[in-house]
């Protein structure tokens, strides 16, 4: 180790550390009351000796739940490192500011200074993770031994990612977002064959601990190529000098220039201000924009899908027979919406001469790309908490299907509703079809269903009384 550098990286950092702590010091004298604070803190201790002497009442609860929670442990270094993953799309993890860049341009190479970085920030992160634990097992009725390996396998494996974040951060947001999918599949893949194997769900995290292992094997000697030193640099100045306390006070944030997501990136690529041949392009055109400039609604839209696809059926498994209907439901009336909303927004859609099947298929493509993600969502639920078996493939064909079949459906609606048509809808059909796809993720067979609503629609639309009524 190069304790010269160690030492020069220590001062510059004591002195940024006094820097922020004098401007909170300030900040916080202006706004808050020493006597106030004083008697905050007299209460908050008496809080906690309420809120154990409270929590040991239930201790035959708490002692049943640190059960279950032992049989999941091997999620917490899958969340980890998925963690570490979707963090690298906005920030490298190590805190490698313009100090440190100048720093390097001195006699200190740069790959002592990221060690060194590296070494604070395990460090860190290691004593607080003990310290929260310590406080953890004070106030409830976990027990020490519980809750010191739960913070040591956080530790672990916080420290096996911290090289792979700051990898991550260097590459282009697609090559992220495959990494986030393909870390998914293993994970995925590792509770199959575990699960297949008749072994300990523990395994998983063995196995993932030496692969990540392996991985940092690897990057250790190419850590400092292919580095984005500029927007690095760039990125953690912001992070490191958002004072939050005087942030908030001033209402004003030191953030970073606005670097769009990984769909507005596609939305906004050269691709797309490219010439048009034939009029599908130009609707692909005019679905783009509107698409970026409604896009909270569709990330919203699938955070909330992924959280009731996921979130929810790993606290209980059950719930996923309910979830994942309500996640394809919720995505679709989405979908429809936008559609019809680009006619509302500009009404003169409604006059202009428009082949409706070019529009409704040049949106039904959009819309598809997030019922994939969707797709992804419910493969990892299952992968997860249940593990891939044959099944599965008939789930996932159905859920397709059925997906891809009510979209269409919905997006023709809306375009019959624009047109003033009168068409009668079949609502009950509809529901039928989401009550097979919902059983038949507990009774796989069941999910064949859902084939039934289109041919009785296709039946149905033979009957001349039926026509005539439509």
């Amino acid at each position: 180790m190069n304790f010269s550098t160690w030492e020069v990286y220590c001062w510059v950092r004591s002195q940024r550390l006094q820097k922020k702590r004098n401007l909170y010091q300030q900040a916080f004298l202006v706004n808050f009351d020493i006597t106030v604070i004083v008697y905050c803190l007299i209460f908050g201790v008496l809080l906690l000796f309420i809120t154990a002497d409270w929590l040991d009442r239930f201790l035959p609860l708490v002692e049943s739940s640190q059960a279950q929670i032992q049989q999941v442990v091997w999620l917490l270094p899958a969340v980890v490192f998925l963690r570490s993953c979707s963090q690298s799309f906005f920030h490298s993890g190590l805190a490698f500011t313009t100090s440190e860049l100048n720093m390097s341009m001195l006699p200190h190479t740069r790959s002592h200074l990221l060690w060194h970085i590296a070494l604070i920030r395990g460090g860190m992160h290691l004593a607080g993770a003990f310290a929260a634990a310590l406080l953890f097992g004070w106030i409830t009725p976990f027990t020490y031994s519980f809750v010191f390996y739960l913070a040591a396998v956080f530790s672990l494996f916080f420290i096996l990612t911290i090289l792979i974040q700051w990898k991550l951060f260097s590459l282009s947001r697609w090559q992220k977002l495959s990494s986030v999918v393909t870390a998914f599949l293993f994970i995925a893949g590792l509770r199959y064959v575990v699960s297949a194997l008749d072994l300990h769900a523990g395994w998983v995290g063995w196995l993932l601990g030496l692969v990540l292992l392996g991985v940092n094997i690897y990057i250790l000697p190419r850590s400092l190529q292919g580095v984005d030193w500029g927007r690095t640099v760039e990125v953690n100045d912001a992070r490191v000098w958002n004072i939050k306390l005087i942030s908030h006070i001033t209402g004003t944030s030191i953030k970073p220039p606005k670097r769009y997501g990984v769909l507005q990136t596609f939305l906004r690529s050269r691709r797309a201000k490219q010439r048009f041949n034939e009029i599908h392009q130009l609707y692909h055109r005019l679905w783009r924009h509107h698409l970026h400039h409604k896009f909270s609604y569709v990330w919203k839209t699938l955070l909330i899908s992924a959280v009731i696809v996921v979130v929810l059926p790993a606290q209980t498994y059950w719930v996923i027979y309910i979830s994942l209907p309500v996640a394809v439901y919720v995505y679709i009336e989405m979908a429809a919406s936008l559609f019809a909303d680009q006619f509302q927004e500009h009404p003169l859609l409604n006059i202009i001469p428009i082949e409706e099947k070019g529009w409704l298929s040049t949106f039904y493509r959009w819309a598809a790309g997030g019922l994939v993600i969707l797709f992804i969502f419910f493969a990892a639920a299952v992968g997860f908490l249940k593990g891939f078996h044959l099944a599965f493939i008939i789930q996932i064909i159905a859920l397709i299907f059925w997906s891809m079949y009510d979209l269409h459906l919905r997006l023709q609606e809306r375009v019959n509703v624009v047109q003033q048509k009168n068409i009668q809808v079949q609502e009950v059909l509809r529901l039928c079809g989401y009550l097979f796809l919902g059983a038949g993720v507990y009774v796989s067979p069941v999910v064949l269903g859902v084939f039934l609503p289109p041919l009785i629609k296709i039946y149905l639309n033979k009957r001349p009384f039926y026509r005539s009524a439509a």
